[in-house]
């Protein structure tokens, strides 16, 4: 039975509309400067900054890496309590 493909014109985005407030909010959390936290994401602080300001977003290396340093800070702090 032949197969139909289905395309659709609508785009798909998964990406958070609230990303930059979400940053702002895992940053104060943390407890990182922006510059720890661009140092240790691989990121450059401009692109960062974009990021913060909402006028770029994080490629999916960066997301990423955001994801495995928010990993990395609960389980600091699961191990210390």
């Amino acid at each position: 039975m032949p197969t139909r493909r289905i395309s659709s014109k609508r785009r798909v985005s998964a990406f958070p509309k609230d990303f930059p407030e979400r940053l702002k909010r895992f940053k104060k959390e943390s407890g990182l400067s922006w510059a720890e936290l661009s140092r240790r994401l691989g990121a450059h602080p401009e692109t960062v900054r974009r990021w913060k300001e909402g006028q770029a977003r994080p490629n999916a290396e960066n997301m990423l890496a955001l994801c495995q340093l928010a990993d990395d800070l609960v389980l600091g702090r699961l191990i210390r309590d």
